[in-house]
């Protein structure tokens, strides 16, 4: 099964790393645990040069759930609620997800390795890419948020997320202007009674 598959590379990294190290001493379990996550993500990156799609995602999603797991997140289910908006759920089979090699700042391990991801939805043909970090897997889960940001702009238009998000941000710079204006005012006004008390 795939879960024994990446349990048994994650063992092989353990391996190598001990005789590596050379000493004959137990790492602590917290450096132990950085170093699973360092080797899924190794692995991660193989993975991702695989020729079968459905095999490769499924391995990708086992290797997702595990990091999640080592790094004590739990597991959703459910979709996230937000501002009272539900973003829609992406199903796996409607998605269209490919690695190319990244380019820019990075050095040689974002120029010589497949960590961009691109996403196509392919009912709404919504399209994002993601290169954020050096990390495949980080890479993937960011390109999954922006997707469903995306399709619930699509399908909801100005009920979406970010479009009441852009609306409240407008309306709140809209107020603060108009009190900056007021103030302004004030001010020339008591600087006006001032003078003609004066003079």
């Amino acid at each position: 099964s795939v879960e024994t598959y990446v349990g048994s590379a994650t063992n092989l990294f353990r391996a190598a790393r001990a005789e590596g190290n050379g000493n004959g001493e137990e790492d602590d379990a917290a450096t132990r645990r950085l170093h699973d996550i360092k080797a899924l993500d190794l692995l991660s990156e193989l993975v991702a040069l695989l020729p079968d799609d459905i095999l490769r995602e499924r391995i990708l999603l086992t290797i997702e759930s595990t990091v999640d797991r080592l790094e004590g997140r739990k597991q959703k289910k459910s979709s996230a609620k937000k501002d009272g908006q539900d973003l829609p759920e992406l199903n796996e089979e409607d998605l269209v997800e490919t690695f190319v090699r990244g380019s820019g700042a990075g050095g040689q391990k974002v120029n010589k390795t497949a960590n961009k991801v691109m996403l196509v939805h392919t009912p709404t043909q919504c399209r994002v890419e993601c290169q954020e970090t050096r990390s495949l897997q980080q890479n993937r889960k960011i390109a999954r948020k922006r997707l469903r940001l995306k399709v619930d702009e699509y399908m909801n238009g100005k009920n979406s997320r970010t479009a009441i998000k852009t609306t409240k941000a407008a309306s709140k710079k809209a107020k603060a202007k108009a009190r900056n204006k007021a103030r302004q005012r004030k001010k020339k006004e008591a600087a006006g009674a001032v003078k003609s008390s004066d003079g």
